[in-house]
């Protein structure tokens, strides 16, 4: 408490504070926002029938804030007084860039439940439940949200890395390289096709009940322009290992923005500011 309520003479930062007392939530609750925009969270004392005041847990997105020194600060102040037994990464979000429009890419359902949000000709698909629970899937238009000038859709995953990669639920997304097929002469696909090409992927019926022409067309969009969204297991433990980083306090980034505020002006005398103001005067 003493290192946060310094935080704001010693750095550029805004530390808003505030309580809960929901039980399964953290009694102290902060908010450290630094001057780009950007911040991360911190809660302390956990309520339950007894408050756990050893227990403290941060949320960050380590893309904006790992390399503020404010960060880095905090937690090597909880590494540093924490055993590394008790340091643990409860969950994390994966977001996974495509590159292609939102139309065109599509979240296969599960034994998960399902929800979909319109927004006009925008949408959302879910999978899982609520946000910021391990299994959680969220599929949306990264374009839209960042008011980008190019198209990028984008899935994020809610994941727990004590779970295997091999035992990870990863769900089924696809999306159709419409650019390719733009230009493939030889294999221009209908509005039809492309309806029945998406009931195919997603399971209603299967390529062997088409026609024969329908089937060879379908089989070759298929072969040809699908693309399937993986995270290879190379990757995913690359992930974890930069988990492990933060949990060991040896961040892969050095600090660049130390969040210094601005060195205060010199006082001057006041009979210096007079005759400043008075050699202006004549001057003039």
């Amino acid at each position: 408490m003493v290192l946060l309520d310094k935080l704001p003479i010693s750095h550029a930062v805004e530390v808003t504070h505030w309580n809960s007392f929901r039980p399964g939530s953290f009694r102290e609750q902060f908010t450290i926002r630094f001057q780009d925009g950007n911040s991360f969270w911190l809660g302390a004392v956990l309520n339950g029938r007894k408050p756990e005041w050893g227990r403290v847990r941060m949320d960050f997105n380590p893309n904006k804030v790992a390399e503020h020194e404010v960060f880095q600060l905090l937690l090597d102040y909880l590494v540093t007084n924490t055993r590394p037994m008790h340091r643990t990464v409860r969950r994390f979000d994966l977001a996974v860039d495509i590159p292609v429009q939102r139309q065109d890419v599509f979240l296969v359902k599960d034994n998960r439940a399902y929800i979909e949000r319109r927004h006009g000709q925008e949408w959302t698909q879910y999978l899982g439940a609520k946000s910021s629970t391990v299994g959680r899937v969220k599929l949306y238009n990264k374009a839209v949200e960042a008011n980008l000038a190019y198209p990028l859709t984008r899935l994020e995953l809610t994941l727990d890395p004590s779970t295997p990669y091999e035992q990870t639920n990863f769900p089924t997304v696809y999306y159709l390289n419409n650019l390719q097929i733009g230009f493939d002469e030889t294999l221009k696909a209908t509005e039809t096709e492309r309806f029945i090409l998406n009931a195919v992927l997603q399971g209603c019926g299967t390529i062997n009940q088409l026609g024969r022409r329908t089937r060879e067309k379908i089989r070759a969009l298929l072969s040809r322009y699908v693309k399937y969204v993986e995270v290879s297991g190379e990757d995913y433990r690359r992930i974890l290992w930069q988990l492990s980083s933060y949990k060991n306090g040896k961040l892969p980034t050095a600090a660049t923005d130390p969040d210094q505020p601005p060195p205060k002006k010199p006082n001057i005398p006041d009979w210096v500011i007079e005759a400043e103001k008075a050699e202006a005067l004549e001057a003039s």
